[in-house]
């Protein structure tokens, strides 16, 4: 006869699905868990378990908020780096595709997740029941001589940040996007979706400038389409910055607030821009980035040399990267401005004919004109 303990481990099995005919992948979308309601209220709370020392920990609100977009969505799973929590979530996934959700480690390593809903009225904490079989795990229900009932006090959740004035922003005054932003942001997304509305990503020509206000349409130029997709997947992926290369150079686009916007900083240099979204048609992005090479047409009409050049420094023809600006030396020679600048932070000679180089004068006059051909 199978003992209680037997007996309560052959149910656990069952419950949960542990069985060898229900282990392995399952094709097509995951399938929803179900949540452990704790009390009447809705406030989500995510919380793991080391399956070695059997301790529970609650997800940060930023993870949180990720893992909430990734789970209204039915996502496979959700990447936790890029939320400003330190290098440890930089290699966190939580796998959504199974009977539960998983964390994994990139290089090794797996612990239970599990997706609670509370009372926000009730106490900060969430009680888990768990069980240790082949390593700790977190069960949905009390097995008697089988679980054990632990209980996870939860940080109280941080005062909402004041809301900006309507013309605060970016530089200066900026505000890391909070799990509030990021809810809004998402939301302000699927409502894009559902308008069939794509984001157009665009920088402003005008260094350090402060707001928006003193800016016309013409201070606007839209990045690549490489450039683009970066910035728009990293926004959409509930990240709060992301680095892109325009030439030999680096960037860091960063994200404000619950803004379609933020700000493009140079590390190097301390130089900023304003960077922005536009939620417009999937014709008018086209017609944006076909704009941006007629008018690198137009150029190469005017200077016939630039058709088959390329930039000395990064290799690339000008002909194939419309989006970036060139600016002519001095001596005649042709640069991407990004790669220009590089040469002029280190006040380089010119490194084709190594002739000495006015920095500040090509500064001031560049071949396509305006400030932003130097130091995009």
């Amino acid at each position: 006869m199978p003992s209680l303990l037997q007996a309560g481990m052959s149910e656990f099995r069952t419950i949960f699905g542990m069985s060898s005919s229900s282990r392995g992948d399952r094709p097509g979308p995951p399938p929803p868990f179900p949540d452990v309601q704790q009390g009447s209220g809705g406030v989500p709370v995510w919380v793991s378990i080391d399956p070695r020392s059997g301790e529970l920990s609650a997800y940060p609100q930023a993870a949180v908020h990720k893992l909430e977009h990734a789970y209204a969505r039915h996502s496979r799973e959700v990447r936790l780096a890029g939320l400003g929590l330190g290098p440890v979530y930089e290699t966190l996934i939580v796998d959504f595709h199974g009977e539960r959700p998983v964390q994994k480690r990139e290089g090794g390593g797996k612990r239970d997740v599990r997706r609670f809903v509370v009372d926000p009225s009730a106490p900060p904490q969430v009680t888990v029941h768990v069980v240790r079989e082949r390593g700790w795990r977190i069960s949905d229900i009390a097995v008697p001589g089988v679980t054990e009932e632990r209980v996870v006090m939860l940080d109280a959740p941080p005062p909402p940040p004041p809301l900006p004035p309507p013309d605060r922003h970016f530089l200066g005054t900026f505000r890391h996007p909070s799990p509030e932003d990021l809810q809004e942001r998402a939301a302000n997304l699927e409502a894009d979706d559902a308008a069939e509305l794509v984001g157009l990503w665009e920088w402003c020509r005008v260094a350090e400038a402060h707001g928006p206000s003193q800016l016309s349409d013409e201070d606007w130029a839209a990045y690549s389409a490489a450039n683009n997709t970066e910035i728009e997947a990293a926004f959409r992926d509930q990240a709060v910055k992301v680095q892109i290369t325009i030439g030999i150079r680096s960037y860091d686009v960063l994200f404000e607030g619950s803004l379609a916007g933020g700000k493009q900083v140079d590390t190097k240099q301390k130089k900023r821009r304003l960077v922005r979204r536009r939620a417009v048609t999937a014709a008018v992005r086209e017609a944006c980035l076909q704009g941006a090479e007629s008018a690198v047409q137009e150029a190469l009409r005017q200077d016939p040399s630039l058709a088959d050049a390329e930039c000395v420094i990064c290799a690339e023809a000008f002909a194939d990267t419309f989006a970036m600006p060139v600016v002519q030396l001095p001596c005649g020679h042709k640069f991407h401005g990004a790669c220009a600048q590089s040469l002029a932070d280190r006040r380089k000679t010119c490194p084709y004919c190594r002739a000495e180089v006015d920095w500040k004068q090509v500064r001031e006059v560049h071949m396509f004109g305006g400030e932003s051909n130097l130091g995009v």
